[in-house]
């Protein structure tokens, strides 16, 4: 039973806007990705496709009509119609596709009432529009979003340069462009002439990346929106200035001297400071868009360094501050940081303060609005925890972020070390990305000899998953205290060791003491403890 054509629709398959038959049985074909849907929606089987393509093709008008004339509200000259072959008659234009051998298979059919574009038949082993026109190699190529762009390019160039059109506008820009790879990739430029809105900015990157150094990106002058808009506006001398200005294309991150030489020109100046003095002339202070790696045994002083550290960035930076504790619930560690503010132990009973001195340092560090913290216990996956950053970052505008501990992160990993290669380059590239200081506790590896609890020396590779840690790390520091030595004043003295500085080389190696005030909970410098012994 044979059915009647109704009117052409877009396909869902290839994204034909008006590429797809819809027949009076509700059966539809598609001409360009020679999909058949039958009339209770199944696909046909490829036997039974093969078969209507058949049959369509047959129908197809391989055979275009109309005549070659100019087309005047556009510009279009008979002379670049002749070249294109393209002809009209009084309700369409028709625009001629090829094949590889240069014999004409379908055509874009435009009607001149309603602008519509219908596709006849088979477009699927069409070249570019007007690709057959023109010998491979040469100067330049020019490839448009459209037909009449691409005749309207080809003629204010005067007849010069090989000009096509991709078949299905800026959507499937890429992929018509990777089927004619070799034809366009022989020539010496590929100019890119796409429309100056977003879908074909985006488009013409897209293609531009495909082609690399000989890609070249025309920006239209502002009021253009493509060549055809040149041409209607008599601006064919405007249009050619722009074509031989157009931008070598270059991916974002390739830059040269003059993209960086303002920032370049602008002196070097100290980061931010550490709560340790010592700490900041070694390091030259803290940089936005660095992470620092913290190592220490259990129980050495690492989290307490890090309390400390945030209640310098609140109270003498008024900096905000992110806080992820994973070994330690928020408000312990919001009673360490008010207390620390205070020179108090306010998470421990008993430790002489008063309850009214408590509720005071609560309610001013509530008022300071600056300290946010992350409420969970246990072990993350580093992709919450990234979101977590990210959410510090763009709701609240913090930049000081604090992570305790790193290891946390890979706990349910089955290779642990490959998780935290990953976990550290991305951390690497969120700082720089967003402009973030991170620092991060890491836990150690049991070393041969004197544990890290007794003193023993903390070294790069006892960082659990190190290998990553160390190359990503804008510095490495060691805590190296020893909790079991009989004197009291040792025991309460924490070697700071400088593992790893990429910034400038010269602090590696270098240490100092830092001494635990078991009365106020508060650290200060202080002169090393029999330091051959460490």
């Amino acid at each position: 039973m044979s059915s009647s054509f109704l009117k052409h629709i877009p396909c869902e398959a290839c994204g034909s806007s008006d590429g797809n038959a819809l027949y009076d049985d509700g059966h539809t074909f598609c001409h360009v990705c020679l999909k058949r849907v039958d009339e209770e929606g199944r696909e046909d089987s490829y036997r039974g496709r093969e078969e209507m393509t058949r049959q369509h093709a047959m129908k197809a008008p391989m055979e275009i009509k109309g005549e070659i004339k100019s087309i005047p509200n556009r510009g279009i000259t008979r002379s670049t119609c002749t070249k294109y072959e393209v002809r009209q008659d009084e309700d369409s234009h028709y625009y001629p596709y090829t094949d590889g051998t240069g014999a004409t298979v379908a055509a874009k059919v435009r009607g001149v009432a309603d602008k519509s574009f219908t596709i006849r038949g088979d477009f699927k082993s069409a070249q570019l529009f007007g690709q057959s026109l023109f010998s491979a190699g040469g100067k330049a190529v020019t490839i448009c979003e459209g037909e009449l762009d691409a005749l309207a390019a080809f003629q204010m160039q005067g007849s010069l340069y090989p000009t096509v059109s991709v078949r299905n506008g800026a959507q499937a820009a890429l992929k018509d462009c990777k089927a004619a790879f070799e034809w366009l990739d022989s020539f010496d430029s590929v100019v890119i002439c796409f429309d100056a809105d977003e879908p074909g900015m985006k488009a013409a990157k897209e293609v531009a990346e495909l082609f690399g150094g000989k890609s070249k990106v025309v920006k239209h002058l502002a009021g253009f929106k493509d060549a055809c808009d040149y041409l209607t506006a008599g601006k064919e001398k405007e249009f050619v200035n722009t074509w031989w200005r157009a931008e070598e294309f270059k991916p974002e991150n390739i830059v040269t001297v003059s993209d960086i030489k303002e920032r370049m020109l602008t002196p070097p100046v100290a980061g931010l400071p550490w709560c340790f003095p010592t700490l900041t002339t070694l390091t030259y202070g803290r940089r936005k868009g660095e992470i620092y790696g913290f190592g220490a045994g259990v129980g050495v002083g690492k989290t307490d360094v890090f309390t400390q550290q945030i209640s310098y960035d609140i109270d003498v930076l008024n900096e905000k501050v992110g806080v992820i504790y994973l070994e330690q619930n928020v408000v312990e560690t919001a009673q360490r940081v008010a207390g620390k503010l205070d020179k108090k132990l306010y998470h421990i009973p008993d430790a002489g303060w008063t309850r009214e001195q408590y509720v005071d340092s609560v309610e001013r560090l509530d008022e300071r609005k600056q300290l946010y913290m992350m409420e969970h216990f246990g072990a993350m996956d580093w992709a919450a925890v990234k979101g977590i950053i990210r959410y510090f970052a763009k709701a609240y505008d913090i930049k000081m972020i604090y992570l305790d501990h790193l290891t946390a992160l890979a706990a349910n990993e089955q290779d642990e070390r490959r998780a935290l290669d990953g976990i550290m380059a991305d951390m690497a590239s969120l700082a720089q990305s967003d402009g973030l200081i991170i620092h991060f506790v890491s836990h150690l590896t049991t070393p041969e000899g004197k544990a890290h609890e007794e003193g023993g020396r903390v070294l790069e590779k006892h960082f659990t998953g190190s290998r990553a840690i160390a190359r990503w790390a804008a510095f490495l520091f060691g805590l190296e205290r020893d909790k079991q030595a009989v004197d009291p004043v040792k025991r309460q003295t924490t070697t700071f060791r400088v593992l790893k500085d990429r910034f400038s080389g010269r602090s590696s190696g270098e240490k100092f003491g830092i001494f635990y005030d078991k009365n106020t909970g508060y650290l200060r410098e202080c002169p090393l403890i029999d330091e051959s012994a460490l």
